[in-house]
C-alpha cells in the first residue's frame, strides 16, 4: 500500500488552470483575484467582510491587533490548539490564559472560562478543534457579561455549523479566522482569512495586512488621485493573487470535500464502536466539518504502540496537540501543563488518523483493519 498520511491537499486540473490563468494576468499580487476570493468567502459564510492574508497565524495577529489587544492585556483560549492561537497574543505583548478542555468533545470547557476572567482580559478565543464548533452560545453569554470580544479560531472548521449557523456567519462572535494550509479543507498553499461584520474593525484589518497603508478613497479623505498614506504600524501579510486563484477554485469543491470527510468519519465510527477507542462527541445542534478524526486510546502505551504499528504499515498518523502550556518556550514563560490536566491527558492518549477527501475506500479499509490489529495485538 502506498503511503497514507493523516491529511493532505486535493489538487485537480481546474485548480492548476486557475493558478496558470492568474500567472498570465496583469498582476500576480494585489490584483483582481484576492478581492474575488474574499467575495466568494463572504457569500459562502455569510460574513459581511473578509480580509485574506498570508496565513491563519497572520489572521489571528491582525484581528487581535484590530480589536485593540495591547501589552499586558490577556486572552483566554484552550491549550489544545496549535501554538499560533496564543502566539499571536504574545506578538502584541499580551498574555494568554488557558482554560482546560472537555475530555469528551476535546474542546474548551466553557465552565472553566469565567474563573479566569479579570480586569486584564480582552478577548476569548475558542478553538473549533477538528471541525467541531465550541459551545458558542454559552461563550457569548460570558463575553457579554464582562464586555469581552470573542474571536473564533475556526482554522479547522470552515463549513461547520452551530445551531443552524454556518461558521463565519459570526452570530456569536466579533470575528473568525480560517487557515488554508495544505492539510485544511481547502488550500491556498499558505494563507488565511479574517471574517467580520463590523466595518470599523474590517478597515483596521484591511490596513494592518499591508503596512497600515490605506488608499485615500478607502478612508474617504481624498488628498490626491494616487495617494496612499500609512495610518498605523502594520505588517506585510498580503495574500498573493496566485494563492487566491487557487482558493477560488478550491472553494467551489468545498462542500464535496466536507461530504466525503463526513462519510469517512461515519465509517470510522461504525468500525470502532465495539473496541476501546473514544471518538469526539457528536451533538444534535452542531455539524462537524471533520478537518481531523482524533481518537483516544486507553493509555499512552497503547497509543504509542498503535502509532508505531501503523507507521510500519505505511500509515502515518499525527498527535494534535501537545498542550501549548507544555511547550518549552511557554514553560520558560511560567506556564505549566499541570494547570490544564485534561488537555495533557488528551495529548498523551490522542492520535489523529487519516482524514481527507481523496482517501479511497480501499485505503480506508486498510487503515481500519490495521488499527484494529494494533489495538488487539
Amino acid at each position: 500500500m502506498d503511503k497514507i498520511g493523516y491529511g493532505r491537499q486535493y489538487i485537480d486540473v481546474d485548480d492548476i488552470k486557475s493558478v496558470i490563468d492568474a500567472l498570465k494576468s496583469d498582476s500576480i499580487t494585489q490584483g483582481e483575484y484576492v478581492p474575488a476570493f474574499e467575495k466568494a468567502l463572504s457569500l459562502y459564510t455569510g460574513a459581511k467582510y473578509v480580509v485574506c492574508v498570508s496565513s491563519g497565524t497572520a489572521a489571528l495577529h491582525i484581528l487581535y491587533a484590530a480589536l485593540g489587544l495591547e501589552k499586558n492585556q490577556e486572552i483566554i483560549t484552550t491549550p489544545n490548539t496549535f501554538a499560533a492561537t496564543s502566539n499571536a497574543c504574545l506578538y502584541l505583548g499580551g498574555r494568554p490564559k488557558f482554560a482546560d478542555i472537555n475530555i469528551d468533545d476535546f474542546l474548551i470547557d466553557e465552565n472553566n472560562i469565567e474563573k479566569l476572567i479579570n480586569e486584564n482580559i480582552k478577548i476569548i478565543t475558542p478553538v473549533h478543534y477538528a471541525g467541531l464548533t465550541c459551545n458558542m452560545q454559552e461563550i457569548k453569554k460570558i463575553a457579554d457579561k464582562y464586555n469581552l470580544f470573542v474571536v473564533e479560531d475556526a482554522c479547522h472548521s470552515i463549513g461547520s455549523f452551530y445551531k443552524g449557523s454556518k461558521t463565519g456567519s459570526l452570530e456569536y462572535s466579533h470575528g473568525a479566522v480560517f487557515s488554508f494550509h495544505p492539510v485544511k479543507h481547502i488550500t491556498t498553499a499558505e494563507g488565511g482569512a479574517i471574517l467580520l461584520q463590523d466595518e470599523a474593525i474590517y478597515k483596521k484589518c484591511f490596513a494592518l495586512r499591508s503596512h497600515g497603508i490605506v488608499r485615500e478613497d478607502f478612508i474617504n479623505t481624498p488628498t490626491s488621485p494616487v495617494y496612499h498614506e500609512m495610518q498605523m504600524l502594520g505588517f506585510n501579510y498580503r495574500m498573493t493573487d496566485l494563492q487566491a486563484a487557487l482558493g477560488i477554485s478550491q472553494l467551489k469543491k468545498l462542500d464535496g470535500f466536507i461530504k466525503r470527510r463526513q462519510e469517512v468519519a461515519e465509517i470510522y465510527r461504525e468500525a470502532f464502536k465495539d473496541i476501546n477507542i473514544i471518538m469526539q462527541k457528536k451533538y444534535d445542534d452542531r455539524i462537524n466539518s471533520q478537518h481531523l478524526f482524533p481518537v483516544l486510546f486507553e493509555s499512552k502505551a497503547i497509543r504509542d504502540k498503535v502509532y508505531y504499528y501503523l507507521k510500519e504499515k505505511n500509515i502515518f498518523t499525527q498527535i494534535h496537540y501537545m498542550p501549548v502550556t507544555a511547550h518549552p518556550y511557554y514553560e520558560k514563560l511560567g506556564y505549566s501543563y499541570k494547570d490544564t490536566p485534561k488537555a495533557y491527558e488528551f495529548y498523551e492518549r490522542e492520535l489523529s488518523i487519516p482524514m481527507y477527501p481523496a482517501l479511497s475506500d480501499e485505503q480506508l479499509d486498510y487503515v481500519i483493519d490495521n488499527i484494529k490489529k494494533a489495538v488487539m495485538s
